[in-house]
């Protein structure tokens, strides 16, 4: 019988190809093993587990240690390392991506909220987002402190993600953050196609945006296409026992189609209405 699909706890899509969620367990690595990462942020207190660097050697994913203390009652991630965080979520090379900290909530939810304000969210839209992954469903008035003052200086790649102000610049200023471009061409005159945030916070996100185009529609169709596919297509090895150390014991899968978890249909259709 086939092991099911197990995401890592608190798992989610973030953007395309940007996902979220606690430090995965060898349980969960056939479910990253499909979202095809290039990268792994890891953001715990000390080096990554080894069975994580195994995984990740084994697929050829690079995995970056960003060392934050576990959180207690007080923010223990700094305010270079949320930058340096950013940076490296939206460098185009380091996608697809998969960020974690130990339980996936609140120094993951911190630097996912700074990008909310590089991607021009209101700061009440980035801290509803952020409530949503913790298991009190509050906030600390230091966490929220935190969000409120991210005003640093970010570099922004010569190329950006699509979903990074739909794929293009089109201010001259961004109204709370310092951006330096390391490709001043990238910068589009804003009279030509003017920036319009989206109502309730979330700029360039959900459906179709006005002045938003077509190429742009059908890359985010097709990039919900592969993600589906990425995540429902039968492996050609998959895992189908545990011996007693928790170690994966790989076969030749046999033909019949794989019965994917009601778990991860559940997860694909929701990031499926995320990026549509």
């Amino acid at each position: 019988m086939l092991l099911p699909l197990i995401p890592p706890f608190r798992y989610a899509i973030v953007e395309d190809e940007v996902y979220r969620g606690s430090q995965p367990k060898n349980l969960n690595f056939r479910f990253l093993k499909r979202l095809k990462l290039e990268t792994i942020l890891s953001m715990i207190p000390g080096a990554p587990e080894q069975a994580l660097v195994d995984f990740c050697k084994e697929q050829n994913i690079r995995i970056i240690s960003l060392p934050v203390a576990k959180f207690k009652d007080n923010v223990t991630l700094n305010y270079n390392k949320a930058v340096h965080a950013v940076q490296i979520i939206i460098e185009p090379t380091n996608l697809p991506i998969y960020i974690h900290c130990l339980d996936g909530g609140n120094v993951t939810g911190l630097v996912i909220a700074c990008l909310r304000k590089l991607q021009m969210w209101s700061v009440s839209s980035a801290i509803g987002e952020f409530l949503r992954f913790l298991s009190g469903g509050v906030i600390s008035s230091e966490e929220s402190e935190f969000v409120e003052k991210f005003r640093a200086e970010i570099e922004i790649p010569r190329q950006i993600p699509k979903w990074l102000w739909r794929g293009q610049v089109t201010f001259t200023k961004h109204p709370t953050l310092k951006l330096k471009f390391l490709d001043p061409a990238i910068l589009e005159s804003p009279e030509s196609k003017p920036y319009k945030e989206k109502k309730g916070g979330a700029a360039g996100v959900g459906t179709n945006t006005v002045g938003e185009t077509n190429d742009n529609q059908k890359y985010r169709k097709r990039v919900n296409n592969e993600l589906l596919g990425n995540l429902l297509e039968p492996p050609a090895n998959v895992a189908t026992e545990y011996d007693e150390r928790d170690e994966v014991i790989e076969e030749e899968e046999d033909e019949e189609i794989t019965e994917v978890s009601m778990t991860l249909q559940a997860l694909a259709l929701e990031g499926l209405k995320i990026l549509n």
